[in-house]
This record gives C-alpha cells, structure tokens and sequence, in this order.
C-alpha cells in the first residue's frame, strides 16, 4: 500500500480535510468571542520564554515545596506558577514544581547540601506536563533577574506584567487562566 504522502487525496480525504479545519475555525472563534476584550489584551502581550531565559535546571524536590521556597527566597525571583502562588494564594498549573530565576549555581549547590533538592539534574525540563511526575524545581540561571516586586511575605516575584508574558509563553494564548492571572490585578 502506498504512504499517504506519495499520492494526492481523495476527494472523501479533503472533505473530512476541510470538515475537521472548520470545525478548528469554529473553535478558536468561539474563544476569541467568549473572551472578548480580554482576547484583544492577551495577544498583544510578548511571551516571555522562561526556559529560555538563561540556562535551565531542573532538579527533583526531595522537600515540601514551602520548604525549598523558604531556602531559595533570598537569592531568587520566583515566576511561572509560583510567582502567582505566593502573591494570591492560587496558581494555574497543577504540577507542584517551583519555577525561579537564580543568580548562579551556588544556590542550587545550597539547596542540594541541604538535602532539599536532588544532586543530579533531573531529565524531564518541560515546563507544563501532561503526565503526572516527582515535583521539580526548575530554575533558570540568570546574570540578571527579570523586573521584580517584593511581596509582604518578603518574597521576590517578578512584576505583574512579566507574569502575563510568562503565562502567555508557558501555556499559550489561554483566555481562562489570563482571567486568573487579571483577577488579581
């Protein structure tokens, strides 16, 4: 039989084609109404790409998560989900792992002699996965941190602008968990 690739489609083939394109259409105009105004917000905002921010490393948590945040408060800008965790309460991604930026790798070294995180690199570095896994720290070693806010808590958040870049650049243009992040606002 011959690969699909090496002849033209079938009439039935472009039909089922254009009906499943269409129905994608339908789809994203749907969003696009039901979000309205907030659609128009959402794609003008430049993602911002964490992981590629600087250099990613991921390691396992070997600790609660509050635990290892408490360690890594004083030498990073928490981002991602975790930024949105400290500053409201709730965050948007249901994977327990803590993103920051980190000026260099002592701080992981510290959290590794501690016994908070794992000593080798953890292999699994996407950033929203679909499948379920151990809780990570993924932090992006930077020169500089992003713009950031210090919360009451004490804790380095980067801005609320930088968040919306973020989420945009992690998750992608969704409307619902834009509504949580501007519900804070």
């Amino acid at each position: 039989m011959a690969d699909r690739r090496d002849r033209p489609l079938t009439a039935d083939e472009r039909l089922a084609q254009l009906a499943g394109d269409r129905a994608r259409l339908r789809r994203e105009r749907m969003i696009r109404e039901v979000a309205g105004p907030r659609w128009r917000r959402m794609v003008r905002i430049t993602p911002a790409l964490f992981d590629r921010a600087g250099t990613l490393a991921v390691r396992r948590l070997l600790a609660d998560r509050t635990a290892v945040i408490e360690a890594l408060s004083p030498s990073a800008v928490f981002a991602v989900d975790t930024a949105m965790r400290l500053e409201r309460g709730h965050g948007y991604l249901t994977g327990g792992d803590v993103f920051a930026y980190v000026n260099g790798p002592p701080a992981i070294d510290a959290l590794v002699r501690a016994g908070l995180v794992s000593a080798e690199e953890y292999p699994d570095a996407v950033l929203v996965r679909p499948w379920p896994g151990p809780p990570r720290l993924l932090a992006a070693l930077v020169d500089e941190p992003p713009p950031w806010v210090r919360l009451p808590s004490g804790h380095r958040v980067v801005t609320k602008e930088r968040q919306a870049r973020e989420l945009i650049g992690t998750v992608g243009a969704r409307s619902d968990l834009f509504a949580l992040l501007e519900a804070g606002t």
